[in-house]
C-alpha cells in the first residue's frame, strides 16, 4: 500500500504502548485503504497524493498545550498546533455521516487553489483520520455574519461580501467542472468558508459530504439528504435528485445571508399561529449554531413537511416580496454606501432568486453564476474609482 511505504510498525509507532501501537496501526491500514479508494475513484486511477502523513505521537506533541481555534459546526473543530516548528490547524470531526476519507482526497487535489483551505497532511492512527491545514488567522463566515460577539461585523464591507461571494463561487466552480466528473459539494454554507484576515481571501472547506456525478450523467440520486436544513434544494430534499444546481441553490442561501445577514429561518410569521417563531432558537438543533445535521430524514418529508421544513426559497421570496431590497440589505451596507450602489443590490438579488429557484432547471449554473458576481463586483469597483 502506497502510504505504508518507507514506514515500519518500529518507526511509526516506537513511543507507544504495545496495545495502543497495535489500535492505530489497524487504524493506519483501514483508514489508509479507505483514503486511497477515494482517490483512486476520483482521479480514475491517475492522481498523486501531494500531502504529508503525520504519526499519532506527532498530533498529541502538536496540540498538547493549544486550546480550541474555532468550532466550524457542532462536530467539527480547529485546533491550533505546531509541526515541525510550523504554525498549522488540526481538524477533529467527529460527526458519523461525514466522510473523513473523502474529504482528504478531494482536499488534497485542491490544495493549490487560493480559495480552498490548504491541506498538508493527515494522521490515520485515530479512529477517525485527522486533517492537517494550514495556519489562517481568521475566522468562519458564519461567525462574522451571525456572532452577537463578533467585533469585527462592520469589516464585511460591501466591496468584501462581493469578493467573498466571487471567491467561493470560483471554488465550487472548480469542482463542478475539472475533476473526471462533476463533484457536487451538498454543504456549501457560511460555516464551511473560513475568511483569512490578513489577505481577506475566502476559503471553503469540508468536501465530507461530496458526491460525484457518474460518467455521463446528469445527476444522481441519494436514498438519504446530507446537509443542514435550510441550504437544501427542494428536489434533493423532497426526491434524492443530486445535480450541479443543486450546489447553486446553497449558494444562492448563502449569497442572500451575505446581503442580508439573516439566517433561512431567521424571525418568520407563522402561517399557523399567531406566534413569532425564531428559528434560529427553536431548530438549533437543525442550525448551524447548533449541531448541524449532516444527514436529514426525508422518509417522512411528502406526509409531514411541517413549517419548520418549508423550503429556504419560501423565506427568500417572502423577504423579496414584501421589501424592496433597500428594506432588506444589511444595514452597514448602506451606511457605507447609500443610494449610488441601489442597481447593484438590485442586480445582486435578480440572482439570488434564479439561484434559489424552486425548481433546478430554472437555476444557473455555477459558471454564469460566477460571470455575474464578477461583473456586479467590476461595476462596485468603477464606481469606488470614480468617487475617489
Amino acid at each position: 500500500m502506497p502510504f505504508l511505504r518507507g514506514f515500519t510498525r518500529k518507526t511509526l509507532f516506537s513511543s507507544a504502548s504495545a496495545e495502543r501501537r497495535k489500535k492505530e496501526y489497524d487504524c493506519y491500514l483501514k483508514n489508509g485503504s479507505a483514503v486511497l479508494e477515494e482517490l483512486l475513484a476520483l482521479c480514475d486511477g491517475n492522481c498523486r497524493i501531494p500531502i504529508r502523513y503525520f504519526t499519532a505521537t506527532e498530533i498529541h506533541n502538536a496540540i498538547k498545550h493549544s486550546q480550541t481555534k474555532m468550532d466550524l459546526a457542532g462536530h467539527v473543530s480547529m485546533v491550533a498546533g505546531s509541526l515541525d516548528n510550523r504554525p498549522v490547524l488540526i481538524r477533529f470531526d467527529t460527526c458519523e455521516f461525514n466522510n473523513i476519507h473523502r474529504d482528504i482526497a478531494i482536499s488534497a487535489q485542491m490544495s493549490h487553489l487560493k480559495n480552498v483551505l490548504r491541506l498538508i497532511g493527515c494522521c490515520l492512527e485515530f479512529e477517525k483520520a485527522v486533517m492537517v491545514y494550514e495556519d489562517v488567522e481568521g475566522t468562519s463566515l458564519f461567525h462574522l455574519l451571525f456572532k452577537k460577539d463578533n467585533l469585527n461585523r462592520k469589516s464585511l464591507c460591501w466591496g468584501n461580501r462581493l469578493r467573498v461571494a466571487r471567491e467561493v463561487a470560483s471554488a465550487i466552480l472548480f469542482l463542478h467542472t475539472e475533476f473526471t466528473t462533476p463533484i457536487i459539494h451538498r454543504s456549501i454554507k457560511p460555516s464551511n468558508v473560513i475568511l483569512d484576515e490578513k489577505s481577506g481571501i475566502a476559503k471553503i472547506l469540508n468536501f465530507s459530504l461530496s458526491i460525484s456525478l457518474p460518467p455521463g450523467e446528469l445527476e444522481v440520486l441519494d436514498d438519504g439528504v446530507s446537509g443542514t436544513r435550510g441550504y437544501i434544494a427542494p428536489e434533493y430534499y423532497q426526491l434524492g435528485i443530486i445535480t450541479q444546481k443543486t450546489d447553486v441553490y446553497s449558494f444562492g442561501v448563502l449569497l442572500f445571508q451575505l446581503l442580508t445577514r439573516k439566517g433561512p429561518y431567521d424571525r418568520v410569521e407563522s402561517t399557523h399561529s399567531k406566534e413569532t417563531i425564531d428559528f434560529e432558537e427553536n431548530t438549533k438543533s437543525n442550525t448551524e449554531e447548533g449541531n448541524s445535521m449532516d444527514r436529514v430524514d426525508s422518509t417522512n418529508s411528502k406526509e409531514a413537511i411541517d413549517f419548520k421544513n418549508l423550503p429556504t426559497s419560501y423565506f427568500v421570496d417572502r423577504y423579496i416580496k414584501e421589501s424592496n431590497v433597500m428594506d432588506i440589505t444589511d444595514p452597514t451596507i448602506l451606511e457605507e454606501h447609500g443610494i449610488e450602489i441601489q442597481q447593484q443590490l438590485e442586480d445582486y438579488l435578480v440572482l439570488v432568486k434564479k439561484c434559489t429557484a424552486d425548481e433546478g432547471d430554472d437555476r444557473p449554473y455555477m459558471i454564469h453564476v460566477a460571470r455575474e458576481l464578477s461583473r456586479i463586483e467590476k461595476c462596485f469597483h468603477a464606481l469606488t474609482l470614480g468617487q475617489n
